[in-house]
This record gives C-alpha cells, structure tokens and sequence, in this order.
C-alpha cells in the first residue's frame, strides 16, 4: 500500500493540532511541563494502561521522595509500592521501576541514555515508553505512537495497522515520522497535540465537528462527511 502525503497536507496537519494544542490540550499535565530525563521517564512508565488522573494523583509524591535514580535505586519495592498503591498493578510497577533505576545507576551513572536500542533493553521500557525519553527527554523528533495518536492516524489517513505493535507496522511509523515536525519543541507539541485529539475528540465515538483537520480527514469524507456513521 502506498499512501503519499503532499507538503501541503503535511503543514496543514502540522499547523492545525498545534494551534489546537496549545489552545484546548492539556499542557498543565505536571509531566508535561519538565525537562527532568528521569521525571520523564517516571511519567512514562506510570501512564501505561492508567488514567491520567489517577497518576497526577502520586506523580509529584513519587518524584519528591525519588529525585533521581540513584535515590530510587537505594530504595526497597516495598516502599515503592506503598507510594504508587493508588495506581493498581503495584507489585509489577514498583519491582520494575527500582529494577529500572539500579540499572540506569549501574550502567549509565544515572543518567538516561538517548539511544533507542539502550533504552529498549532496560527494565520495564518499551516502544512507547522509550519515544517518549527520546522525544521530551533527548529532543529527538519522533513520533508517539499508542492507542489514542493511531486512532488519529488510521482516520486521517485512511490506514488500518495490521499488528497490535503499532511500532512494527513500517508503514504507520513512516507516515507518523513523515508528520512529525522536524524542530524538537514543535514535534513534541505536535505529538501531544495528536494524543489529545485521540483522548477529546477522535474518541471510538468521534466528535469530528470539534476536530481541526476534518476538511483533512478521510474518515470524515468517506462516512460523518457524507451521513453514513
């Protein structure tokens, strides 16, 4: 399959969700609003398969009482798990984010490397996780890539993955790269700005009369445009 974005499109799209995110997304989220590489890495991991709500709820605790790995490194499971309690799945979260800082301590001095391949292999990072370091964290231009920005994706461009890795599907990570602005800020605007499109209007039940690139969307053309949905 073969889908070809022009450079019109691709300002378009670009221009519009990041007039829209910094207008209507949520860019007072405490995670999203530092530079700190292991703040980062700890919203990371804390936001997988958890409401954003339940994890603003521990976020700032955790970060205080864990300023960095090395602190989190000399730390027990049990006392992280009586931190990160309200967010469920407590066992497995606190086990691998001490895990995950004895090994940025023991093989990185406690920094975070800015290598995809080094983060893929440390305790607890996936594809996910590791885009989000490389983006915010390491001001490398790359795309975020889970269910709420594929969502968006598949929509607007009219392409359904066929993997439930969206990081292994060749073509969506081509295209979703081709979006992505090269500038660091504005790709990491533009990939929250997607996100919160996916989280408040292109929902499962799309509010596409709210969305910035309907007149874009091939949802929209081929079915709200027309009645049909």
């Amino acid at each position: 399959m073969v889908i070809e974005l022009s450079e019109d499109f691709i300002h378009e799209v670009r221009r519009r969700v990041i007039e829209w995110f910094r207008e209507k997304g949520d860019r007072e989220l405490p995670w999203r609003r530092t530079r700190d590489e292991w703040a980062i890495v700890l919203a990371a991991m804390l936001l997988r398969v958890t409401r954003r709500d339940v994890v603003a709820r521990v976020y700032n605790k955790l970060l205080e009482r864990y300023p960095d790995p090395k602190a989190m490194a000399s730390a027990s499971v049990e006392e992280v798990r009586e931190v990160i309690r309200p967010l469920g799945l407590y066992n497995v979260r606190a086990k691998q984010l001490v895990e995950l800082a004895r090994a940025l301590v023991e093989r990185f001095n406690g920094r975070v490397p800015c290598d995809r391949e080094k983060l893929l292999e440390l305790p607890g990072i996936g594809d996910y996780a590791a885009s989000v370091i490389l983006l915010r964290a390491c001001n490398q231009p790359t795309p975020l890539l889970d269910s709420n920005t594929v969502r968006v994706y598949e929509r607007l461009l009219g392409y359904k993955t066929r993997t439930q890795n969206p990081y292994r599907d060749e073509l969506l990570v081509k295209l979703a790269e081709t979006l992505t602005p090269r500038d660091p800020e504005e790709a990491y605007e533009f990939n929250l700005g997607v996100m919160d499109l996916g989280f408040k209007v292109c929902t499962t039940r799309s509010r596409c009369f709210e969305c910035p690139l309907r007149d874009l969307c091939y949802h929209y053309a081929r079915s709200v445009g027309r009645g049909v949905a």
